[in-house]
């Protein structure tokens, strides 16, 4: 079940130009991202993906869409 938290502004990565930059921008939010990461984990909205969800997810992405 996912539980979207009241009041958490969408998670939004800005594209970057370099890696440098990206590493630069993860380290100066690493806190906020922290916070709302863990929020996630005890809310319920974030839930470890298993091997076994892994592999379904896997697979139904292999599968080739009907023809419409």
């Amino acid at each position: 079940m996912k539980k979207r938290m009241e009041g958490q502004p969408k998670r939004v990565i800005p594209a970057f130009a370099t890696e440098a930059e990206e590493t630069e921008w993860w380290y100066k939010n690493r806190n906020i991202h922290g916070k709302q990461l863990l929020a996630a984990v005890k809310s319920g909205e974030a839930q470890v993906l298993t091997k076994e969800k892994l592999q379904e997810r896997i697979a139904a992405s292999k599968k080739t869409p009907p023809p419409v």
